[in-house]
């Protein structure tokens, strides 16, 4: 593909005569060409060239709608990348050359129609489609006068009911949420907000958590803390406190006046609603932990440690070690056998004993796992102080490999795996032993025999 430069030096390189011919003749067979000079010549645009604008972007759309009104995939991808070229450079042409009432109509053409379609979205194009309108809109805003932003408000919020599957609820509502500031049309946005929660409520099937009315209603507390309106978000707050969204915005809202009592309760009483996973439990047992830390009530904050430890946080070692910090080390040696025996079968014991540099006790885990993975996990802490067991657990593990493995692929995972063994002293007559054994009792497997080979 021809660079940059070298279009430069072939342009400067030509006669204007030529160059001029040659420009001619390639807009007279691309009317988008001619558009789009128009606009980087200041150029007035005319009421037709708008018609081809918007039959631009059909060109685009129309193709690649199926029956039934589908895009499949494929032509989804190939949509999105027409749309955004388009919106990139055409729409946003006619922004900064000052059209931006014409450029507003365009992209409400889009909007709409992406909306009446039914697009495979596996690659994410429909989010990157109307991230674009989105950010040409907010261009519009940017550079417009204060009248085309009354008329994009009156617009986009109409269209809170017929968004359909393309427009994504939360991007829409953080458009409206950041713009439109004008005293009128903060309450305007505000009573539709509560307009909202209010026909919503009640209104999700049996069983299942009620997204969009806890959607709505964290625009309307979003826009009475925007708008300093201690009323209303006193008011609403109580009878919502079930959604999940506005109990976390009420805990933030005390904790940051310093009314800790209050964010305890609510935190206290989150742990039990239903329809949230353990993540939030995780997250209300921290804060809950930091909140008694700050107040001094040590029995309280170790309890939420202890859970943390034991139940919300699995994965990490960090409350562990907070709630070793609480002991002397002799109080300490009873109260972690204590959270060993507590622990969920799922946690990792080893990790535990490693941080502890109990090494006896993760020979024995490992000696005892089904995972072979644990031998790499925990091969450094074992490997110099038991080489002979972990010459054992890796026989183990080997030959319970070999007793299900049933093609190349498996032989192969087998011997790499056998080869740690020779990092052991006595390792490589150990190898040799399996493979003797290997030799005579799977004979009639020519693959493994020949796979084998590599041990030796």
């Amino acid at each position: 593909m021809t660079n940059l430069n070298e279009i430069r030096d072939i342009v400067e390189n030509t006669d204007h005569e030529t160059l001029q011919n040659f420009v001619v003749n390639l807009l007279s067979e691309d009317e988008n060409l001619v558009m789009r000079l128009r606009l980087l010549s200041n150029n007035e645009l005319t009421e037709e060239d708008f018609e081809q604008y918007k039959k631009r972007y059909q060109d685009i759309v129309n193709p690649n709608i199926e029956t039934g009104r589908f895009v499949p995939y494929r032509k989804a991808m190939r949509m999105e990348r027409g749309l955004n070229d388009f919106l990139t450079e055409e729409v946003t042409g006619l922004v900064n050359n000052k059209y931006f009432d014409e450029a507003f109509d365009i992209t409400k053409l889009i909007f709409l129609r992406l909306n009446k379609l039914n697009i495979d979205d596996s690659g994410g194009v429909v989010h990157d489609i109307m991230r674009e309108i989105f950010r040409v809109w907010q261009a519009i805003l940017n550079q417009g006068p204060k009248i085309i932003a009354t008329t994009m408000f009156r617009w986009i919020i109409s269209r809170r009911d017929q968004l359909g599957d393309t427009t994504d609820p939360d991007q829409y509502l953080e458009f409206l949420l950041d713009n439109f500031r004008e005293p009128n049309q903060m309450e305007r946005k505000l009573q539709i907000a509560g307009q909202q929660v209010e026909e919503l409520e009640d209104k999700a099937p049996p069983g299942s958590y009620p997204v969009e009315e806890e959607r709505w209603a964290k625009f309307y507390l979003e826009l009475a803390d925007q708008m300093d309106d201690e009323e209303k978000i006193e008011q609403f707050i109580p009878s919502h406190l079930y959604l999940i969204e506005i109990r976390n915005f009420a805990i933030e809202r005390h904790i940051s006046k310093g009314e800790y009592d209050k964010a305890i309760e609510l935190l206290k009483e989150g742990r039990a609603i239903e329809f949230k996973g353990p993540d939030l439990n995780r997250q209300y047992t921290i804060q809950l932990k930091e909140l008694y830390k700050i107040k001094k009530n040590r029995e309280a904050y170790i309890k939420e440690l202890w859970l943390l430890t034991t139940k919300y946080e699995l994965q990490s070692l960090e409350p562990f070690n907070e709630l070793k910090a609480q002991y002397s080390h002799e109080e300490w040696a009873e109260v972690r056998e204590e959270i060993f025996q507590t622990l969920p079968e799922n946690a990792r014991l080893a990790d535990y004993y490693r941080n502890e540099g109990l090494e006896e006790r993760i020979l024995e885990y490992v000696q005892n796992s089904t995972y072979s993975g644990d031998i790499f996990t925990y091969e450094a802490d074992l490997k110099d102080k038991y080489p002979d067991e972990m010459l054992d657990i890796y026989e183990k593990f080997a030959r319970g490999r070999m007793k299900m493995a049933n093609e190349r692929r498996l032989y192969r995972e087998i011997v790499e795996f056998t080869k740690g063994m020779l990092d052991y002293p006595g390792g490589r007559a150990r190898v040799d032993q399996l493979i003797e054994e290997w030799t005579v009792e799977y004979k009639h497997r020519p693959a493994m025999i020949e796979e084998l080979e590599k041990l030796k």
